[in-house]
């Protein structure tokens, strides 16, 4: 079992994205640290090879350990194949959705959002945390989770990245931080931390020294005031 655990860690490592990572026009930054030794929260960053965009993705699948291991590693896979094909966010989702309908108790909150070489963003939604722009919560509607039900429909957000525009994506494994007296770290105090400019590394220091109970998981998005190279 040791083993076994050991192998899936090094898996999810090899699975996981670059921390802090420069594309045309935006800089990537991400932090990732599991609340068990096999975390349950995924994400990818995928640059199209032609067009300039960029192709994002993250969730978190329902319970932890091993079993949760093994079907971020399923999701992985299928975001990568898909996205061989397709850059919708939305068309994204339904293949991802149609990957877990059947599985038993198979479930996962999704963002995936596509932003073009000029910062316009396609954001499609299957139950996860809004993300924040500049700070604040960013107004798209709910839906359910991957997994939930077979044909479901997943809403859809778009909007504009200016230029110096940040958007972070987090987990909700942030605000469910615990202290020792049993207090909630919540997301009043999550978006304080976003709105301090604080960076993805700084932000889960903080969560992690209040008291982690679940996957942490940020990733950071500016738009560049002038294009990188």
């Amino acid at each position: 079992m040791a083993l076994d655990v050991k192998q899936a860690q090094e898996v999810q490592k090899v699975i996981l994205p670059e921390a802090h990572t420069i594309f045309p026009g935006l800089v990537v930054e991400s932090e990732y640290r599991p609340a068990r030794q096999v975390g349950g929260d995924f994400f990818q960053i995928l640059p199209h090879p032609t067009d300039g965009s960029l192709l994002v993705v993250a969730g978190d699948v329902a319970g932890k350990g091993l079993q949760a291991g093994m079907l971020v590693a399923l999701l992985v896979g299928a975001i990568r194949s898909t996205a061989e094909t397709t850059s919708d966010p939305q068309a994204l989702l339904n293949a991802l959705n149609r990957r877990l309908i059947g599985r038993n108790e198979a479930y996962a909150t999704c963002l995936a959002l596509n932003i073009s070489a000029d910062g316009a963003v396609t954001l499609a939604n299957a139950g996860h945390v809004p993300p924040y722009l500049n700070g604040e919560p960013l107004a798209i509607e709910g839906a359910l989770p991957l997994g939930a039900i077979e044909g479901a429909e997943f809403s859809v957000t778009r909007f504009q990245l200016k230029p110096n525009d940040r958007l972070v994506l987090a987990s909700d494994g942030l605000a469910e931080a615990m202290n020792a007296d049993g207090k909630l770290f919540g997301f009043p105090r999550v978006q304080h931390l976003v709105q301090q400019g604080k960076t993805a590394d700084e932000i889960a220091n903080v969560i992690q020294a209040f008291g982690q109970e679940d996957d942490i998981s940020i990733i950071s998005l500016t738009r560049a005031a002038i294009a990188v190279a």
